[in-house]
């Protein structure tokens, strides 16, 4: 049995943050994604997809594999020769720029509030540095492969349009701004403190002093953090911000001089990818579509095409119009799509087999080797897919587990094994996303009260599933149908679609799935979802349905699996509506009606209404937390990793588990050295990182 090679099919499924596997060079040869890459369809469809002509948007959860599939379009491309390729991590961009130092410089005679001034100068740092990126890989690009001999100068050079950017970059960085950005911020400002005030107007002790002056002075009071956000989400005010934001960037010009390029160096097109667009805030993501996606897919004559990787339902098009642009969902259902669960459920398994021998096999070995004879090696493939749901990350990481407890002790996998590896990393990863991001994750408190509700609703549909388990072992639901079943499958369930964005966070963090679409029994549309494998396995519930039955395709159809009433009750308890104004209230069932006229209150007329958490048990909980232990939401990702693997490790083994670039973990791993949560030592000319005792205690209650 050959351990190692075992460890290294895992490590590189389940590290695949931006899927080039370098390191395993030695192993798969120069071009590794080539070997291992296994289309999710048959004949390389999604694959052939990305490499059309036609702008795409690549959905799919964290581990579905969007970057390797860009990665393998890449590849293909630079084989080809005949368009040049550019990768933007749009995520690593952003961190980089939000460390950089920037300066408020406002022009004389304006003052601003640092909240509305030092976001926007962000903001436009971030975008600039996207746009200079892709000149840098551009160039790059054509200096490393000698395309650069077939440009004649006639018109510019990379040097001019290089030179403009950082211009325009040095500006932004020291501050100074465009007349034309002025009008904007004011009213900006202007509307922030009238919400501030609004807010405020009940607490008589608060003595507000505003200027009638349209340019209200920075002093009268400060902004608190998040307002102008909110200000930003008004659709109007928005629309006039991205304008002004784009006139002050000549992006037009340099994508004329793009074009110009191409056309020089006999090129086609010059194809961008640009991963990981999901992990920008809702304003950054806006203007990020408005000021440069949005111009270069629409201003450059077809000459530049887009590959945007994103996470599904959180996506803005902005006027990049969707009908004319190519939609892949990498989610099993979505990709799987079928009117029979059974020929959906084998298609997925089928690329679960295609995915896993392929890649033992470009490691050098053979899955029979390492999983027990007792059953076939086809029911072990139909169960990791249960697992995973041919997520390629959350594979590597049960094989990982396998690896740890079975491999290493040359013991062959069984199907219980991969069980119980499924349970370990719910109760390692999955659940942490509640526990220790609450009690520790330093973050606005609208975030932490969002995944408390996330907590709450999860924990109802859990004990609705356990409730129901009970009532039909004990006959009191469901009559003859579940005769002869000792353990009933309860992981699945239904809800009417429009209640499906209840369940997209959860969802996002691998704790729901949706399954399937079908109708009820009253001939109503339905959505199926499904609990996680592995928390199934923790709350003893078995997952799935009773197979080998004529009609086992209505299981699920059975009235008890309907939700809907868990899903209100769960509203009804924790969510209202609630005006920013006058502070009136309504019920979370008039939303759609209160949705259609805008958002305005029908009680003042003036104020626009939100939907808001009921949280005065969890503020006092929150209360209660000390905040000298919070650490910013990566820092804890980064112990996460060193706690679980428990070894020393390079930031770029980090960065490759959680998704950030190994610049940010080598310099948020120096903070927590500073504070005695991480150990830094140099071996063999390497920095290697590792969790402190007093780290595991604190946040993972581990005694010395």
């Amino acid at each position: 049995m050959e351990h190692k090679k075992f460890s290294r099919v895992a490590e590189s499924l389940r590290k695949f943050q931006r899927a080039e596997l370098k390191e395993f060079e030695a192993e798969l040869g120069d071009r590794p994604v080539d070997a291992v890459y296994v289309d999710p369809l048959e004949n390389n469809a999604v694959l052939d997809t990305v490499l059309s002509g036609n702008t795409t948007f690549l959905f799919g959860r964290k581990g579905t594999g969007k970057s390797t599939i860009i990665a393998r379009a890449q590849s293909e491309i630079r084989t080809k020769k005949e368009s040049l390729s550019v990768y933007l991590d749009v995520k690593s961009i952003n961190e980089s720029s939000q460390t950089s130092d920037v300066l408020s410089k406002i022009p004389d005679g304006y003052e601003f509030d640092n909240e509305v001034i030092q976001p926007h100068l962000l903001r436009k740092s971030f975008l600039i540095e996207v746009f200079s990126r892709l000149i840098d890989e551009l160039d790059g690009i054509c200096k490393k492969t000698g395309i650069v001999d077939r440009f004649l100068g006639k018109h510019w050079k990379y040097e001019d349009l290089q030179r403009e950017l950082n211009k325009l970059k040095e500006q932004v960085r020291s501050g100074i701004m465009n007349e034309t950005e002025i009008p904007i911020l004011q009213s900006i400002e202007n509307e922030a403190k009238n919400r501030h005030r609004s807010l405020n107007k009940k607490d008589e002790s608060a003595e507000v002093k505003v200027s009638a002056n349209p340019v209200l002075p920075t002093g009268s009071f400060n902004l608190r953090s998040g307002s102008v956000d909110e200000v930003l989400d008004d659709d109007e005010l928005y629309s006039k911000y991205s304008s002004a934001v784009l006139r002050t960037f000549p992006y037009q010009d340099f994508i004329i001089k793009l074009s110009s390029l191409l056309d020089e160096l006999s090129f086609s097109s010059l194809i961008v990818f640009f991963d990981d667009f999901s992990e920008l805030n809702w304003i950054d993501q806006r203007l990020f579509v408005d000021v440069i996606l949005a111009p270069l897919n629409n201003t450059s004559d077809e000459k530049i095409k887009l590959k945007v990787a994103a996470y599904p339902g959180r996506v803005y098009y902005g006027n990049i119009d969707p009908g004319k642009i190519d939609i892949i969902n990498l989610d099993f259902f979505n990709l799987y799509k079928s009117s029979e669960v059974q020929t959906m459920e084998e298609k997925a398994t089928d690329y679960t087999k295609r995915l896993l021998e392929n890649r033992f096999r470009s490691f050098g070995i053979n899955p029979v080797d390492f999983f027990s004879s007792a059953v076939e090696l086809k029911e072990y493939y139909s169960l990791l897919f249960q697992v995973s749901f041919n997520v390629p990350r959350l594979i590597g990481h049960i094989l990982h587990t396998c690896y740890l407890d079975q491999i290493s002790r040359s013991e062959k996998i069984t199907l219980q094994s991969i069980r119980l590896a499924s349970k370990k990393h719910y109760e390692k990863v999955l659940s942490a996303y509640f526990d220790r991001k609450n009690r520790f994750a330093t973050e606005p408190f609208s975030r932490k009260l969002d995944r408390r509700n996330q907590q709450i609703l999860l924990e109802k549909l859990t004990s609705e599933a356990g409730s129901l388990k009970s009532k039909i072992s004990t006959g009191e639901v469901g009559g003859k149908y579940f005769e002869r079943l000792s353990n009933p499958p309860v992981s699945h369930f239904t809800i009417y679609p429009t209640l499906e964005p209840m369940l997209a966070s959860l969802e996002l963090n691998f704790l729901v799935t949706k399954y399937h679409e079908m109708r009820n029994k009253s001939g109503e549309d339905v959505s199926v979802y499904c609990l996680n494998y592995g928390l199934c396995e923790d709350k003893r519930l078995a997952w799935g349905y009773p197979k080998g039955r004529r009609d086992d395709r209505s299981y699920f159809v059975q009235r008890c699996f309907s939700f809907n009433s868990v899903i209100h009750q769960f509203l009804a308890s924790t969510v209202t509506i609630k005006c920013d104004i006058c502070d009136a209230t309504y019920p979370i069932e008039d939303r759609d009606k209160i949705k259609y006229f805008d958002w305005q209150c029908r009680e003042c007329k003036q104020g626009r209404c939100s939907e808001v958490s009921l949280s005065d048990d969890y503020i006092n909980e929150l209360q209660t937390l000390n905040d000298d232990l919070k650490l910013e939401e990566v820092e804890l990702d980064i112990l996460e990793v060193l706690y679980s693997e428990d070894r020393e490790m390079r930031a770029g083994e980090v960065s490759a588990l959680i998704d950030k670039s190994h610049q940010l973990v080598g310099w948020r791993t120096k903070t927590l050295k500073d504070i005695n949560l991480v150990d830094k030592e140099i071996k063999d000319n390497v920095t290697v990182n590792k969790i402190t005792d007093r780290a595991k205690e604190i946040y993972f209650g581990e005694k010395a």
